[in-house]
């Protein structure tokens, strides 16, 4: 069964600094199904302007799923607030459109 349209389903991979995919592209309303893995070291996944955009910080080779619904327009970045992991670049983009 193909998902709803209204969810947004994406896997980021987290590995020492940097996310794959850097952007996420949605649309104003959609939930989003983010599966958080962690690829090496630890990380989580932040993003500040929407509730329940956050994992808890994952170990290596472990992964979470969180789901939050994107009620406003513009660009979000997303990061990880491990250390100084996001000052050594570990952000991405999420646009929503």
């Amino acid at each position: 069964t193909p998902a709803p349209k209204d969810v947004v389903a994406v896997t980021v991979h987290g590995s020492n600094y940097k996310f794959s995919p850097s952007t996420i592209t949605t649309k104003l309303g959609q939930t989003v199904r983010v599966t958080f893995v962690s690829d090496s070291g630890l990380h989580d996944f932040v993003i500040d302007e929407f509730k329940g955009a956050r994992t808890q910080q994952i170990q290596a080779g472990k992964s979470e799923t969180i789901e939050f619904v994107v009620d406003k327009k513009g660009s979000f970045k997303y990061y990880c607030s491990v250390g100084q992991h996001r000052a050594m670049g570990m952000e991405g983009t999420l646009t929503v459109e």
